[in-house]
Parts: structure tokens; sequence; C-alpha cells
């Protein structure tokens, strides 16, 4: 078959609608193959039959951290093939990516109606054309340290992660921040970095976060990453210098789409950037929500360019 579509089975979307794998199955029946997955292992196994085949495009049900996942393990068995097209069929608990790419927020199975009348008439299909991240041996489009990690972090320690439960605990975390509490000193985590980039480097100091993306959004309607749209050949990297009021300040502009000011973060465009910790320090990083530690020295670069369906 020239489709495939990845379902992650703890996508939010099946956890609020248990029958749609049903129905995404009758509708895909003779048209794509379609695979749910719960685990690496299986995802690498899909990711590896699909390379296999003659497929042209692979629709994704779940989240930011589905795309991310599913597009790794696509790259790691593609290696230095092309990638096939990529179809955000939304489904997750945060979809952020597919938000600011400019998928339509409609259901899934509407976006997989979309997609596989694309797949029939490739001719009239419209596409973006956006490149991500390579983050360690990770694909994806959005990055974070510090606060960025703390906040991820919080969510994913205090409860199942819905969009209603993430809204809830960024309420906590501003109610915290008001009076000092043990909530906000958790979440607010100043890393010691050093940040060297294509053409000059930053200063080693605490950095409120360190974020860097290939598209606008970082979710909740802010669009720090701006002048990531204007390139296809460098991403977009933040450092945020100052503390949490001074950049409570930029946020109407960063709801804008104008950046912060030069007084709250350093901003560049560039193609790598190595982050690295003093000698024996660790780090939290995000990539498109999905958290890890890194050890010491992280680095990112510029990873493949991507077809995704305009749907």
């Amino acid at each position: 078959m020239q489709a495939a579509i990845v379902i992650n089975r703890h996508a939010g979307c099946l956890r609020r609608e248990p029958r749609l794998v049903s129905r995404l199955r009758s509708q895909a029946s003779g048209r794509a193959q379609l695979y749910l997955t719960e685990s690496a292992a299986e995802l690498s196994g899909v990711a590896k039959e699909i390379a296999r085949s003659d497929v042209r495009c692979v629709g994704i049900v779940g989240g930011d951290g589905t795309a991310s996942s599913t597009l790794t393990s696509l790259w790691h068995e593609y290696a230095a093939r092309p990638l096939p097209r990529i179809a955000f069929l939304r489904g997750g608990t945060m979809n952020t990516v597919a938000s600011s790419i400019g998928i339509s927020e409609c259901p899934t199975s509407e976006l997989l109606s979309r997609m596989l009348a694309s797949v029939r008439a490739p001719e009239t299909s419209r596409v973006h054309t956006r490149p991500a991240m390579i983050v360690g041996d990770q694909l994806g489009f959005l990055f974070g340290t510090g606060v960025w990690y703390g906040y991820l972090a919080e969510t994913y320690s205090s409860g199942q992660p819905t969009r209603l439960h993430n809204v809830a605990v960024l309420g906590r975390v501003l109610a915290s921040a008001a009076v000092g509490g043990s909530t906000y000193q958790r979440v607010l985590q100043r890393d010691v970095v050093s940040i060297r980039f294509e053409g000059g480097q930053w200063e080693q100091r605490p950095y409120l976060a360190i974020a860097a993306s290939t598209v606008a959004h970082a979710g909740f309607g802010f669009a720090p990453f701006h002048r990531a749209l204007g390139v296809s050949d460098r991403f977009q990297l933040l450092a945020i210098k100052s503390g949490p009021r001074a950049l409570i300040r930029d946020f109407a502009p960063l709801r804008l789409g104008q950046g912060p000011r030069d007084s709250t973060a350093h901003a560049t465009l560039t193609s790598w950037a190595e982050l690295r910790a003093p000698q024996g320090c660790t780090f939290g990083y995000s990539v498109d929500g999905e958290i890890a530690p890194a050890t010491q020295a992280l680095r990112l670069a510029l990873g493949p360019v991507l077809e995704i369906l305009a749907l």
C-alpha cells in the first residue's frame, strides 16, 4: 500500500473515544496499512516494515511526542533516503507542532480522510516544507531546558497528562510563584550552561531556559520563534537570561509573535548548537514534550527537511 497510519495506543483521542481505532481501521481499509503501537520496540519494528515497503505517506495519530518518536524511528530506518510525506493527524494531549505548522483543528477521522484523498491524487496535494532538528539522536521541532523542562516534569509527575490537567498545573505554578512556594521552586530550574553555536557563543551562566525550534509556536498561544519560519537551513535558538518577572513582561509580544526583548534573551539563527554544563553537572531537557536528562553536554543540529501534508 502507498500509505501507512501509525497510532499511539495511549493517545489522548483514544482515551476520549475508545472506538476510534475501529473507525479509523474501517476508514483506511484497502487504502492504508494501520499500525497500533505502545512501545519503542513496536514502533521500531513498524518503522522497519514501512522503510522496506513502497509507502509514500505516513499518517501519525497522537501528539507532539508521538510524532517525534515516529519520525525518529523512521529516520533511523531510512538512513540517507528521504522520508515519505508525513501527515499529522492530531489526537494527542499536546498538538503544538501540528498547530504551528497549520494543520486544521479537525477530528482525526476528518484529517485521515484528507490524507487518503491526498494519497489518491498527490499532484493536487499541498505540503508544508519544514526541517526538523536533531537533538542527541532524536528528531523533533521544539526543544527546551530549564523552566520549560521543569513545567513538563511537573505535569508528568502529578497525574495523567490531559489538556485540562496541563492548564491546571500551569495555574498551580503561577499561584505558587506568587508566594514563592515549593511547586514554583521545583519548576524554576536555572541550569548553568555554556552555549556554542554557528559563528559564536554565549557565556556560561544560569539560564531560566534555553529553547530552540524550527516552528513558530511553543504552546499556550506563545510564538517566540518567529524568525524560524523565514529559513529552512537553520533553527532559532533562544537563551532566557532574565528572571521570571522580566520574562512575564514580554508575554504580550510573545503572543503576538514578536519574540522577547534583547535584555530578556539572547537569540540567533544557527544550524547547530552545543550546550555544556560544568564538569560533573547534568541538566534536563525536552523534545516535543518528551523529557530526558543530558549528561553534561548536548548537541543540536539541523535535521532532514520534511514534506508535511497541509491538511
